[in-house]
């Protein structure tokens, strides 16, 4: 523990600030729904049932009413909800070291889990109070649980992810299939007996995850998705243009904010040192397809968008492969430390990264989201001051949740959704992805700007519409 200190003590440090830093910031994207929502439910119900409201429903629980719990122990403020993501933040310092441990050596544990936290996704989640968190948490526990011969904490993290979300619990099927193959591998061989204690380890999650599926079920009569949901269009099957689209997203999100670098840089010393790979380069190499490959296998056939976060335990797996080739595979020092460098100028880079107007941006997904939270706020200022109700003024996701659910407040008041044929006031950010290109041009040719307030790569618009007259009739356009 103590030579431990001095390299971890940097990155818990690092935590701990950004935490301080956002705590006032607000929910957002899909934490909206999934933090604040569900967890306010159970808070407001004390835990009375299991199940949300029927718009709400298609999430295991244990996130929300970790949420609710914390709440109740501390208040349900903005700072205690970013307060409650620190043992999981800590603990994912913790786990990223035992992995950096395994397949590093000497200061190359501390620059390997430095490429880890300043992949710009991961710092945007930590700032977030995010479910996925707690994901990679559980995900990377149960890694260093089958690394460690640790079956009892395995067990435990696993019936974890059975409870949490859905994607956790496709997950489950690859950590089961990492332990199977990190155990022929190490063993070469596997025996009915081996294979039979190791499945006993994944009971408790299997039974648990089939137990919330059937009360599900029997509750709400689907699992996974409702067609009338606000989501249940993107969990259709795709077509197969679709399916091509779909794998081109998911090579985007993999190579975007930066990473482009890491793959390149890891791809190129693979392709050298091929030939002869130490085992714990292959090792790595198992840890990092398999979640890969299981993930896609699933997501690639649905219309649901496919978020950069999804792919958080492949940036840190990715992050120690590459600072792993780069210490065993290259042996001048000055080109290490040059590639290295390089590295983390592509990575840090990342949050910088800006996408012309119409093409959608993953705004939770680096740190460039985070001015959207004041300026959000000095735009509602204005409305008030300005005595335009909110009901008059159309917006679009994440900006139609009432500040009752991203601030926690007694603000129930809510935008309704865009409509520029039928509504005088248009609020539009550059954080919102759902307007069309149409939508765009015809801001641009039929509404004039009311009032603007902009900071770093964020702005908000209010946009009121164009009227002209004609014979002393006014005209919206």
């Amino acid at each position: 523990m103590r030579t431990a200190l001095p390299v971890v003590a940097p990155f818990v440090a690092l935590l701990l600030g950004l935490t301080w830093y956002v705590q006032r910031n607000g929910f957002f994207w899909d934490s909206i729904l999934l933090a604040s929502k569900y967890g306010q439910w159970y808070y407001q119900t004390s835990f009375s049932t299991l199940f949300v409201p029927q718009e709400m429903a298609g999430y295991p629980p244990l996130f929300g009413m970790y949420l609710a719990a914390g709440w109740h122990l501390f208040g349900k403020t903005l700072p205690v909800s970013h307060f409650l993501m620190l043992p999981f933040l800590l603990g994912i310092v913790w786990q990223v070291y035992l992995l950096a441990k395994r397949y590093l050596s000497g200061t190359w544990v501390f620059l390997g889990i430095l490429i880890v936290f300043l992949d710009p996704t991961l710092l945007a989640q930590s700032a977030q109070v995010a479910p996925d968190i707690l994901l990679l948490f559980l995900y990377l526990t149960c890694l260093n649980a089958i690394l460690h011969h640790r079956p009892w904490l395995l067990g435990i993290a696993l019936a974890l992810m059975a409870l949490h979300t859905p994607r956790s619990q496709i997950l489950i099927i690859a950590v089961f299939l990492t332990q199977l193959l990190w155990h022929v591998r190490e063993y070469r061989q596997l025996s009915k007996p081996m294979l039979g204690k190791m499945l006993l380890r994944y009971l408790p999650a299997g039974l648990l995850l089939l137990g919330w599926l059937g009360l599900h079920y029997r509750h709400f009569g689907w699992i996974g998705f409702s067609r009338s949901s606000d989501w249940g269009t993107y969990s259709t099957l795709v077509t197969t243009p679709q399916f091509f689209r779909n794998l081109g997203l998911i090579a985007w999100r993999l190579l975007d904010f930066g990473r482009v670098a890491l793959w390149l840089t890891g791809g190129v010393l693979l392709g050298l040192s091929a030939r002869s790979l130490p085992k714990a380069t292959k090792e790595l190499l198992l840890l990092l397809t398999v979640p890969l490959i299981t993930l896609s296998a699933v997501l690639v056939w649905f219309t649901n968008p496919i978020g950069h976060r999804y792919w958080l335990v492949e940036f840190v797996l990715l992050g120690l492969l590459t600072a792993h080739l780069l210490q065993v595979t290259v042996k001048r020092k000055e080109a290490r430390a040059g590639i290295y460098a390089l590295l983390l100028v592509s990575l840090v880079s990342g949050h910088f990264w800006l996408y012309p107007q119409r093409v959608a941006k993953g705004w939770d997904a680096t740190l460039a989201h985070l001015p959207y939270f004041e300026l959000r706020q000095q735009m509602l200022t204005y409305l008030d001051q300005q005595q335009i109700p909110r009901e008059e003024v159309g917006s679009d996701f994440p900006n139609l949740a009432a500040p009752s659910d991203t601030d926690l407040n007694k603000d129930h008041r809510t935008f309704p959704a865009k409509n520029l044929a039928a509504q005088s006031y248009i609020l539009y950010s550059n954080v919102f992805n759902g307007f069309t290109n149409e939508e765009l041009e015809d801001l641009q040719e039929k509404w004039v700007v009311l009032h603007e307030v902009r900071a770093g790569q964020v702005y908000m618009r209010l946009y009121q519409k164009k009227v002209s007259t004609y014979q002393g009739v006014p005209i919206s356009f």
